[in-house]
């Protein structure tokens, strides 16, 4: 059992509550003094945060959409901007609905009937339609979005809320990104066959879709991912045990744990190179974290965690993982060090972990309603708020 000691500096939200301000606005906002730490031409790391009132219980978010509540942004713990939160602002207090790019906050929220997306709190665009916004690409003034239906299948491409590519049936991967300058995602849709529907798999290069993944052994494809201009996939085949990943031509057999099989496995991409990080279980239903950075080469962890967030830097690997009892602590790997989690503290979501000026940045939530912080390299700062991390990134 670990026993962690926190000294922590305390860095002050020191921001103004907009709802006082006189009428309701939806395009309310403040912005602070870390609104121009983007032009120093360094690394600059975004912590964007929930703050709800002190005796507010956010982990049942009972009072969601209309209790009193902001979306926080620091830059390097500076605070930078505050977005007021509910329906009436059209600005979602789910962690997945905003996301930080160029250092813009760029937030996405649906209505009855539309598709509302901000740019630092300032309405973007407003579409017909209701999505759940996966990707977004910001070209200056173009904006670039891939949503899922929330009625059902389908998925549609946009270009500042114009229809590119729509789908009614099938699904994405999840990711909009480019690579070697071009916009680039994955999707499957099912095709009618003999013994029923059958998915197949295709890839979408600045507007040319090709079929992927054509192989009669191919039985399931878990992620595709387009990297240097290759279309690489990870795959589960017949005749193969494991997973196997396609990159440079070859298929790459992974390597798995006795008696267990893969739950979930994605790419991910770091300083040019691809790895694959995944959850495997087994048959008394145990779960096991593992990431594999090279044919042949894996790293596994104890049953006792569950993985959260992970980044890459350079050759460096980092993960978190929360406890999956919750009294006990997390860890932290930082590329081949496990270190203890402040007790009391986990990681809410997968978007939690970035590296700046070779710091390693972690924002850690305290569940029983403390404050959350920010872990750098061991070295712990407390936001002033109420509520949770949702992200860290770096730009």
């Amino acid at each position: 059992m670990w026993v962690a000691a926190v000294a922590a500096a305390v860095v002050s939200c020191g921001i103004e509550e907009v709802s006082q301000r006189p009428g309701v606005n939806r395009d309310d906002v403040w912005t602070g003094p870390g609104m121009n730490a983007g032009d120093s031409g360094r690394e600059v790391c975004y912590v964007t945060a929930f703050d709800y009132p002190d005796d507010y219980d956010w982990r049942a978010d009972r009072e969601k959409g209309s209790v009193k509540c902001s979306l926080v942004v620091f830059a390097d713990g500076i605070p930078m901007m505050k977005v007021p939160v509910g329906d009436v602002f059209e600005v979602s207090s789910d962690p997945d609905m905003h996301r930080m790019i160029e250092g813009h906050l760029y937030t996405d929220y649906s209505t009855g009937s539309e598709t509302v997306i901000k740019r630092n709190g300032k309405t973007l665009l407003r579409y017909p339609g209701r999505e759940v916004i996966c990707g977004i690409i910001a070209d200056g003034d173009t904006l670039y979005t891939l949503g899922h239906s929330r009625h059902g299948e389908g998925f549609t491409f946009r270009k500042n809320g114009e229809v590119i590519l729509e789908r009614t049936a099938g699904r994405t991967f999840g990711r909009l990104h480019r690579d070697e300058g071009k916009i680039c995602f994955a999707f499957t849709e099912p095709v009618a066959s003999v013994g029923g529907n059958i998915e197949r798999y295709y890839h979408f290069t600045d507007g040319v879709i090709v079929q992927t993944a054509v192989r009669d052994d191919v039985r399931k494809v878990w992620d595709i991912f387009s990297h240097k201009g290759e279309i690489c996939w990870v795959a589960s085949v017949t005749g193969i045990e494991e997973p196997v990943l396609f990159k440079d031509g070859c298929l790459n057999a992974m390597v798995l744990f006795e008696g267990y099989t893969p739950l979930t496995l994605s790419i991910v991409e770091g300083d040019g190179s691809l790895y694959v990080e995944g959850i495997l279980t087994s048959e008394d239903l145990s779960l096991v974290s593992a990431f594999w950075s090279r044919p042949g080469h894996s790293l596994s962890f104890d049953d006792g965690f569950v993985a959260s967030s992970s980044c890459l830097s350079g050759d460096g690997i980092n993960f978190t993982f929360n406890p999956v009892d919750l009294s006990g602590y997390g860890m932290i790997y930082r590329n081949g060090d496990e270190l203890p989690m402040p007790a009391g503290y986990s990681v809410m979501g997968p978007r939690c972990a970035a590296v700046a000026g070779g710091i390693l940045h972690i924002g850690l939530s305290f569940l029983e309603g403390g404050r959350p912080m920010i872990w750098k390299d061991g070295q712990t700062e407390l936001l002033d708020i109420s509520g949770y991390i949702a992200s860290v990134s770096v730009r």
